[in-house]
């Protein structure tokens, strides 16, 4: 064995102990042969001294061959756990004569990405049904705008009404005091205002009848309106709710992308 590669070999327990606790130390010859070896006594022995160490990912093979040393990731699949390391060249002059190879587990690292992948695939969902949420309120936000909108037109139209009725009444009013004095008129003519005295009384009744009806139409109208403006003052609560819980979802959907962004960081 090349003095170099035995002095490390015969020093492996002491290089272990410089890193963490749970680093595992690997001295290989440059064919790939374990000549020692280190680890913690709460890790199995993967292989021992004189095994030949195959690395299905190459790297033990560039670092003889380049002389360089690299980081590299070993799969579950190769030793049984997953593993990443550095591997360090040991030369004698310009020869390499074997490798060092300095590994720590990543179970933990691993668990800790798989959850994280997990969690973030269910913030997503959250996410996408949260905005699927967003985007109902806020149409049902426009719609009540709209009907806002409506309501406001169809008020205007029953002050229009009104208006119409109130005329209507006033000119009942009128006619019926025009009856009041023709009747007078056609009494002080006798029997030559007889018939008219007849037409008198009918625009009477008839005036009445319009005033009645009129005031009843505006009673009606004034119900119209008074439940208009239940329904406008409904509807304007029911927007600042909207709103109120559009802002609130807003800021719920930000801290939900926070924490995406956070969860990326874990991968």
């Amino acid at each position: 064995m090349n003095e170099k590669l035995k002095n490390i070999a015969d020093n492996v327990d002491i290089i272990r102990m410089l890193g963490d606790k749970d680093t595992m130390i690997s001295v290989m010859d440059k064919d790939g042969v374990v000549v020692a070896f280190s680890m913690p006594e709460s890790i199995p022995p993967q292989m021992g001294v004189g095994d030949r160490f195959e690395d299905p990912t190459g790297a033990f093979d560039e670092v003889i061959r380049t002389g360089r040393p690299k980081h590299n990731i070993l799969p579950k699949s190769a030793v049984g756990i997953a593993m990443e390391g550095n591997l360090v060249p040991i030369k004698d002059g310009t020869e390499v004569v074997g490798c060092v190879i300095s590994t720590y587990s990543v179970e933990d690292k691993e668990h800790v990405r798989e959850v994280t992948k997990r969690f973030k695939c269910s913030v997503k969902e959250v996410g996408d049904s949260l905005q699927d949420i967003i985007g109902g309120i806020e149409k049902l936000f426009n719609m009540l705008t709209a009907m806002n909108e409506m309501t406001t037109d169809i008020e205007k139209d029953v002050n229009g009404a009104t208006d119409v009725v109130n005329k209507v009444s006033g000119n009942a009013s009128r006619s019926n005091i025009l009856a009041l004095n023709a009747s007078i008129e056609a009494a002080r003519s006798g029997e030559a205002g007889r018939g008219f005295a007849v037409v008198a009384t009918e625009m009477g009744k008839l005036a009445n009848e319009s005033g009645s009806s009129a005031a009843e139409i505006k009673q009606t109208l004034n119900v119209i309106g008074e439940h208009l403006q239940s329904i406008v003052g409904s509807i304007k609560e029911a927007n600042e709710v909207a709103s109120e819980h559009m802002d609130s979802l807003h800021s719920i959907k930000e801290t939900l992308d926070e924490t995406m962004t956070l969860a990326d960081e874990f991968e």
